[in-house]
């Protein structure tokens, strides 16, 4: 059968890949030629960069991102309490709460250790969930506890579904306005209680409501970063193996560890960000808007912003070691500077584009969809060429995505 140029290049670069892999396969096993030191090195310092140099700093900055989002809630409720209209300091809480967002949306690429899952994740322990839930969310849920006060009990987050509070349910809060979210039939509209409140009690009940679930925050992220901190739990150490704790096996598992970090921006940028309200995947209609990650705050591209650089952050290792110098010694430098230059595209573009991308699925789809383009291109890297030459095991989420 012929085969056209493109295809034989193809295969070319497939062949050259494996081979690739098989030569430093046999350079690094020591039962065929001894151990690559240059390999070995760069791996060593990357595992070490991550959690002083990457994580720890994303921790600071999402910290100091919640307290000043504590002090504007705390202004808008002392506000209303006197009776004020709270207004201004709403604006200021909503402000806020994005940069805190923002700044959480690159620790979505950090799901590693603690943060992880615990069914998936070496030494997850869930704890990303109970700062931002999504796509695990109920706007009704939030505004059916704004009438219970449930919120003022001292075990609501021992007791409550994780869509009740966090992140994710701030922005039900400070975003919605004087309405509700709940069908009629459900209780607080079929009772009156909601309309009861009157639109002064809606926005105290919110705020105090606010005020609990920052609290949440900010307990759950100091517990994160200590947990990641030497002189805590020391997490860092033990992703860089030099915890005799360490729940790794090897540091190639611990190298797989970092790459499934880095996988969110193909599972979850990608895939359900961007394709499923594009219409590209799991969405009967011509766009599906209703699915937009952060549509009530008009912030899913700031979220996919974040999302990249927190991406960038974990892929050069910030100052420290990172896959480029990995990659550099085992001979594939020019593959680091392809995702890194398509990193840069995609940063490009979300940062060119004006307005929601509900507003931009209704208006230009076609930018929408050059967006998840240009992030495709550097996850297909991510899980193609990166994977192949540094022999990393894909996720099994996303073992059968072929798009």
């Amino acid at each position: 059968m012929a085969t056209t140029a493109g295809e034989g290049r193809s295969w070319l670069v497939l062949g050259g890949l494996t081979i690739g892999a098989l030569a430093w396969q046999a350079a690094c096993e020591p039962n065929r030629g001894g151990v690559d030191t240059g390999v070995a090195a760069a791996t060593t310092d990357l595992l070490a960069s991550v959690g002083p140099l990457v994580v720890l700093p994303a921790f600071a900055a999402f910290e100091s991102d919640v307290d000043a989002l504590a002090a504007a809630v705390a202004d808008w409720q002392s506000t209303l309490a006197a009776g004020g209209d709270g207004e201004s300091e709403l604006v200021a809480a909503q402000e806020s709460w994005v940069a805190a967002m923002v700044t959480w949306q690159q620790l979505e690429l950090m799901q590693i250790g603690p943060a992880g899952s615990s069914l998936s994740a070496v030494g997850g322990q869930d704890l990303r969930d109970e700062i931002y839930s999504w796509p695990t969310t109920n706007p009704c849920r939030v505004d059916q506890e704004t009438v219970a006060g449930g919120y003022t009990a001292p075990d609501f987050f021992e007791v409550s579904l994780v869509n009740a509070y966090g992140l994710d349910a701030l922005e039900t809060l400070l975003f919605s306005g004087p309405g509700n979210a709940c069908p009629n039939q459900v209780d607080i509209n079929s009772s009156g209680s909601w309309a009861a409140l009157g639109d002064a009690g809606v926005a105290t009940a919110r705020a105090a409501y606010a005020a609990a679930l920052v609290d949440g925050v900010a307990d759950t992220a100091a517990q994160l970063a200590g947990a990641w901190d030497p002189d805590g739990g020391d997490f860092a150490g033990k992703l860089a193996m030099v915890n005799v704790e360490t729940p790794y096996a090897s540091e190639q598992e611990a190298l797989n560890a970092v790459f499934n970090g880095l996988f969110y921006l193909e599972t979850a940028t990608k895939d359900r960000k961007l394709a499923v309200p594009i219409g590209l995947r799991d969405c009967a209609a011509a766009t599906c808007p209703d699915d937009v990650e952060l549509w009530a705050s008009g912030t899913s591209l700031a979220a996919i912003e974040g999302n990249l650089i927190g991406f960038q952050a974990l892929f050069t290792g910030a100052e420290g070691g990172g896959f480029e110098e990995r990659l550099e010694a085992a001979g594939h430098a020019d593959l680091a500077v392809e995702i890194n230059d398509k990193t840069d595209a995609a940063l490009a573009r979300v940062r060119s584009m004006d307005g929601s991308l509900v507003e931009i699925l209704a208006s230009s789809p076609a930018e929408a969809e050059a967006l998840h383009a240009d992030v495709k291109a550097v996850a297909d890297l991510l899980k193609g060429d990166l994977a192949t030459v540094m022999m990393l095991e894909i996720p099994s989420e996303a073992a059968g995505d072929n798009d």
